[in-house]
């Protein structure tokens, strides 16, 4: 015989050690310095994925052999990966369960073709 746990709507769950929103600032969350095309930035209390200009639109003087604009789509393809680095956790702190909220807006665009995915990622 086996037995299968669920939990109630009566039951409670853990209360968060800490509850972060984005309102004041990224805390410390930081954009991938090896993704070029895309970039979070903080927006109203929410963080927003855009598509950033690889290269500038005229050449500068610093850049003048430059003088192509990019021909790349302005659409972020659906096989994008963009990832948002959280700030480093110390191993006294240790990692907890995260929970986080989140809406995926791209406006016209059919919202279940996107998805969040959370990993950990540990050294050594």
């Amino acid at each position: 015989m086996s037995a299968i746990s669920v939990l109630s709507p009566v039951d409670s769950l853990p209360k968060p050690y800490y509850v972060w929103t984005f309102n004041e600032n990224a805390g410390k969350w930081v954009n991938d310095p090896a993704n070029w095309n895309q970039k979070w930035e903080r927006i109203d209390g929410a963080i927003c994925l855009y598509n950033a200009p690889i290269e500038p639109e005229t050449p500068s003087d610093d850049m003048p052999w430059l003088s192509v604009k990019s021909q790349k789509d302005d659409k972020t393809d659906r096989r994008t990966k963009s990832p948002l680095w959280s700030p480093p956790i110390s191993e006294a702190v240790g990692m907890h369960c995260i929970t986080m909220n989140y809406l995926i807006h791209v406006g016209s665009v059919v919202s279940g073709a996107f998805e969040l995915a959370m990993l950990q990622q540990q050294e050594g």
